[in-house]
């Protein structure tokens, strides 16, 4: 059966400890008290937000995102951000705001936070906020452009399971994609036979706490209340670089064209192609759902 491991929660660690235990073997770490200086760390809550911001418009996201055809990757409508905080303040929804760049219509929130010293290599042009409310999940996926991230929790509390890069194939990698459709809470070992030899880590992130997730982290997050939070972001050098520009270009000119195409049969040739690169890792040879499909495009 896949197997999670608990993510190593670490006070007072130093960029020495973090260089050698987490940066340099890929693995995840959860920082306690980076944020402890941080004016944000107390000030950013959603009265604050509706009561200085509340007129934005922003570009709200549902379940539908994943799903193929014309909507894939887009945004359902646009709202007040105000009236999407009361909304997910609520209770059970699946609406979230992501990769929000909040800091270009009020730069001034730039002062409530700072950049980690551990490492270099901050992309400083984009940090992005992460907003959803109780019952919200980020499917299965790794960031497009391979950085490192550092999210950071306000407010509540979001389950995370992450994969490292090398469980891609058992994990049902769709090609040309960043993405995986399993669900890592509720595995269905019938239909995704390789996910018992899965192994990853998982954590509850609470408020005030900063997670690592390594370059090309498999990663996925519910919700478990109202909460949001802060991604900054580094790169490792030219090689992840490289490989984040070749995603963004792939996936971008291949992937989202076929899905306005051909739709059914594009995601139909995807999930093939995850079944027959996961064969190898199942525990037995049997048969199973993409092993029937034969869509081309």
């Amino acid at each position: 059966m896949m197997v999670l491991k608990q993510v190593d929660r670490r006070t007072g660690l130093t960029k020495k400890e973090f260089i050698n235990e987490y940066l340099r073997p890929n693995k995840p770490v959860i920082f306690t008290d980076m944020t402890k200086d941080w004016p944000a760390l107390d000030k950013w809550t959603a009265e604050f937000f509706k009561t200085q911001y509340g007129d934005l418009k922003v570009p709200v996201f549902s379940s539908n995102y994943s799903k193929p055809g014309p909507g894939y990757m887009a945004s359902d409508k646009e709202m007040r951000f105000k009236d999407f905080l009361e909304v997910t303040e609520k209770g059970d929804t699946d609406l979230r705001l992501f990769l929000f760049d909040m800091f270009d219509p009020a730069p001034e929130l730039r002062k409530d936070f700072q950049f980690p010293t551990v490492m270099k290599g901050f992309i400083k042009r984009f940090p992005f906020m992460f907003f959803g409310g109780k019952g919200a999940e980020v499917t299965m996926h790794y960031d497009i452009d391979c950085a490192n991230v550092f999210l950071t929790q306000f407010v509540g509390h979001k389950r995370v399971i992450l994969f490292p890069p090398e469980e891609s194939a058992k994990i049902y990698h769709h090609p040309y994609t960043v993405k995986s459709l399993i669900s890592p809470e509720s595995p269905d070992y019938d239909k995704f036979p390789a996910l018992q030899n899965v192994e990853g880590y998982e954590t509850i992130l609470k408020h005030g706490e900063t997670l690592f997730m390594p370059t090309r982290y498999w990663h996925y997050m519910h919700y478990l209340d109202f909460s949001f939070g802060l991604a900054l972001r580094s790169q490792s050098g030219m090689a992840t670089r490289s490989r984040g520009l070749f995603n963004i270009v792939s996936h971008f000119l291949v992937d989202k064209s076929l899905n306005i195409l051909s739709p059914k049969r594009w995601h139909a040739w995807k999930e093939n192609e995850a079944y027959q690169r996961a064969k190898p890792f199942e525990p037995s040879s049997g048969s199973h759902p993409g092993g029937e499909l034969n869509a081309s495009v």
